[in-house]
């Protein structure tokens, strides 16, 4: 029997909830090729969403249930037309024929011309900002002298410490999470940013308490005895690290960019850092094009035929 209440979960020979899984559903399914389809960024936000593993005929598939609804925030593995086609048959049982509702996310480019090919219609969801980690981590010629000046004020004026996470910080960064909100939410009033930043409270309690269980990585950053930053992030492929979340005091000028550069001094093992999607709000894009990005990765959704 599932362990997990999905929907017409008869359909398939097998679901399993995907936080038991989590070591199965990586061997399936990595590598990965963007931050936003890695196992850890969709099980941070169980508390909105619930995520089963399922199998049938050989495929896997991994779910996503929100309400009555459900969707695919990968393609299915292996990625065929087969494949996409029992998805989307299961799909239409659950949320009926209208449009809107039934999609497979995470398609790369080249899984999206083959979607095409099969007759899916297609539509791009987002797109994630790659950058050169030395190029970071260096901070050398003249694209990042205001970077290498925000950092040099920083560090003139503050005792500063990057070091790891701690499971004794987890109160301090709550307390740090809540004043990060306070001085957000009046810049994207009445926006999708605000709606965001309410929903990822929770996600970011995941993160910090099961985010060592998932592989990943924290720091926190701390002016004397207080900490006012703290930043996630870890492997998206063997070329790739990824940062998963960042939250900084916004008012001490400077914070955002060193713990960004140091942490790319941190992965050396890694060429490429993912830094995520502007999430459709202009000010985080051209925050994000500041740090001159080598390459944009568009990630695209198949829609029913």
């Amino acid at each position: 029997m599932p362990l997990i209440q999905l929907p017409h979960g008869d359909f398939f020979d097998s679901v399993e909830p995907l936080d038991t899984q989590f070591e199965k559903a990586q061997d399936l399914f990595a590598p990965f090729h963007a931050l936003s389809t890695t196992l850890p960024a969709l099980l941070m936000w169980q508390d909105e969403f619930a995520y089963a593993l399922a199998q049938k005929n050989g495929f896997h598939f991994i779910l996503a249930l929100y309400g009555k609804s459900v969707y695919l925030p990968l393609p299915p593995h292996p990625f065929n037309a087969q494949s996409l086609g029992i998805a989307f048959d299961y799909l239409k049982q659950v949320n009926g024929s209208g449009p809107g509702v039934s999609r497979v996310e995470g398609l790369s480019a080249e899984q999206k011309e083959q979607a095409l090919e099969w007759g899916y219609p297609i539509h791009p969801t987002l797109t994630e900002y790659i950058y050169d980690r030395s190029l970071i981590a260096g901070l050398h010629g003249d694209p990042y002298r205001a970077k290498r000046a925000e950092i040099n004020h920083f560090l003139k004026e503050n005792t500063v410490l990057l070091r790891p996470y701690r499971k004794s910080d987890l109160s301090a960064c709550g307390e740090l999470f809540e004043l990060w909100k306070g001085q957000r939410l009046p810049v994207f009033k009445g926006e999708m940013g605000e709606k965001m930043i309410l929903s990822s409270q929770k996600a970011h309690l995941r993160a910090l308490t099961q985010g060592e269980d998932w592989g990943l990585d924290a720091w926190v950053v701390l002016i004397g005895q207080k900490l006012v930053a703290y930043t996630l992030g870890g492997s998206v492929n063997p070329t790739t690290y990824g940062i998963y979340m960042e939250v900084t005091d916004l008012t001490v000028k400077g914070l955002s960019a060193y713990i960004f550069t140091n942490i790319c001094r941190q992965v050396e093992a890694y060429p490429l850092i993912n830094a995520g999607d502007a999430e459709g709000l202009p000010r985080l894009a051209e925050a994000k094009e500041h740090w001159h990005p080598v390459k944009k990765q568009t990630l695209y959704a198949a829609d029913p035929r």
